[in-house]
């Protein structure tokens, strides 16, 4: 307790925490433990500041320390949601507005066989399921903020072999409010099996005025010779906050393809780990980010290149008006057994005003001797 009153942030996402984590999904079950342990390791460690290298570019304690409240049930229109929709009129769609899934907007119907895509609030009682939360344990902050507070997400699932026709878009919505910044903690968690495909389409929006946090996660595994098709859209406003870690194992000849867009924010903080965890996976990452005012935007991103014969390539661009910052840390490791990698990695940035700024850190730890 004493760690939790020497940060004042921290003292109060612990009197949220205390007040609501009965009332969070598995509240009252075995996931319960889950959260208090993460939560306590969370008040531990405090908001990550400056000082630590992986945060050096990015002032994060000046968003956590505001007013907050967790995201409530509201009522959204159609059509501020049906602007951010995409894929195409096959695609299927589960939405969710501050954290909770919308049931009228969401459209999952007719997935084939093989195919399971479930509200993770529905799911938590699956022990499987909440195996799969607790596996990923990465020290990270935010990863145990979310673990303790997370209100719901989506569980996807692609058996072996199945070819999925049409896209899956996963809608984050964020509301803001004018008291208290609106607070929301999703889990997305994503499984294709050996041989299966999917195009996930992944899109925040930030709706209305006033301000938001959202706090996300996202675990993705490929099965041997699975493909991923990922495409990430981030539409921020002046008093959105969005943090995101996406932790991503593929496994032998699997396929990754990723893109993603930021564009706008207060602060959109995109942390990617990609773990090549089996010989000849293939994954390639591409993003654009383009803030402006006094938007920031920052890029962590790293790859474990941990098996022989396996492709990374990481392709950023940047544009940078007005005030805003744009950041950019690539870090490439070849771990000793990753024999024959090959990896790339490019950044190029557009400075258009004499206030914009950038930071561009790109790492290389190579451990083995052919590559």
């Amino acid at each position: 307790m004493n760690a939790v009153r020497n940060h004042p942030p921290v003292q109060a996402f612990h009197d949220l925490f205390s007040a609501g984590k009965t009332g969070l999904p598995g509240g009252d079950g075995p996931l319960l433990g889950l959260r208090e342990t993460r939560f306590a390791r969370f008040a531990d460690a405090g908001i990550p500041s400056q000082r630590a290298e992986a945060w050096k570019f990015t002032n994060v304690a000046r968003h956590a320390n505001v007013p907050m409240a967790l995201g409530g049930h509201v009522q959204i229109g159609a059509s501020e949601l049906s602007a951010f929709f995409c894929g195409g009129h096959l695609a299927r769609r589960m939405i969710f507005v501050n954290g909770h899934v919308s049931r009228d907007f969401s459209h999952v119907r007719g997935l084939p066989e093989g195919v399971s895509v479930r509200v993770l609030a529905d799911a938590v009682d699956d022990g499987e399921v909440r195996e799969r939360i607790a596996a990923l344990d990465d020290g990270r902050s935010f990863t145990d903020l979310n673990a303790a507070l997370m209100q719901s997400g989506a569980v996807i699932d692609v058996a072996d072999g199945v070819h999925v026709a049409f896209p899956l878009q996963m809608l984050f919505a964020a509301v803001g409010s004018q008291r208290a910044a609106t607070m929301n903690h999703p889990r997305l968690l994503v499984r294709l099996g050996r041989g299966a495909r999917l195009h996930l389409i992944e899109t925040h929006a930030a709706l209305q005025d006033g301000s938001t946090f959202t706090n996300l996660v996202s675990q993705i595994e490929l099965g041997d010779e699975a493909e991923l098709i990922h495409d990430r859209l981030q539409a921020g406003r002046d008093g959105s906050v969005l943090l995101s870690k996406a932790d991503m194992r593929l496994g032998e000849r699997s396929r990754l393809r990723q893109t993603l867009a930021s564009l706008g924010g207060a602060l959109v903080r995109n942390e990617s780990t990609l773990h090549l965890d089996g010989t000849f996976a293939d994954a390639v990452m591409n993003g654009a980010f383009m803030p402006t005012a006094r938007e920031h935007v920052d890029n962590a991103i790293c790859v474990h290149h941990r098996q022989p014969d396996c492709h990374s390539d990481q392709f950023y661009k940047g544009v940078m008006d007005g005030y805003g910052r744009g950041v950019f840390a690539g870090r490439i490791v070849v771990h000793e057994d990753a024999q024959r990698t090959n990896a790339f990695q490019t950044n190029n940035n557009l400075l258009l005003s004499d206030d914009a700024e950038i930071d561009s850190k790109p790492e290389l730890e190579i451990y083995a001797d052919d590559v």
